[in-house]
């Protein structure tokens, strides 16, 4: 199913249940839809596309203070090939978003590391995210949305067609 998550419905819902489930899956991607065309906006002012912004979103989750990681600590994060990874990480350095450097103790180990310009734009991005999802949703408690965002994240992060282990990105 492309990568898709399937969960098999353990019970049957009422018929009226069901058409509530699809409404809100139809609204959640008109959500989705909203978000992902704001972002697309927003990268293409800084001639980027979607799939660095997600390179950027999750560096910013894996790194502290600008610290160097290892290029292959993105690979369960991403569905793309370690060479597609690799040509987003050098676009993003052309254009001033990463550093990209070698290992001193292991040349062969690629580190990469986000520049300010990058912490700005992930900023930004959080920023409109945000205000789009308070908008759309109910309000929710830090407790309620930390258990959203929990169980919402063995979909998102947890899973990808070629990981075969799941890995949660820090909160």
């Amino acid at each position: 199913m492309n990568g898709m998550l399937f969960v098999p419905l353990p019970f049957t819902m009422s018929r009226e249940e069901n058409l509530l489930w699809g409404d809100l899956s139809f609204s959640l991607m008109r959500l989705y839809n909203t978000l992902q065309k704001e972002e697309k906006e927003l990268a293409f002012k800084y001639q980027l596309g979607i799939t660095h912004v997600e390179v950027l979103f999750i560096l910013s989750r894996l790194s502290e203070d600008g610290e160097w990681i290892p290029v292959k600590r993105l690979y369960p994060y991403l569905p793309l090939t370690q060479p597609a990874i690799g040509r987003v990480l050098r676009h993003l350095s052309y254009w001033r978003f990463v550093e990209i450097g070698k290992d001193k103790s292991d040349r062969r180990c690629l580190l990469v590391r986000l520049l300010p310009s990058a912490y700005a734009l992930v900023e930004e991005i959080q920023s409109r995210r945000a205000h789009l999802l308070r908008s759309a949703l109910p309000p929710l408690s830090p407790k309620q949305l930390r258990s959203w965002v929990n169980v919402l994240r063995s979909t998102t992060f947890a899973r990808h067609t070629h990981v075969e282990t799941s890995v949660e990105l820090p909160l």
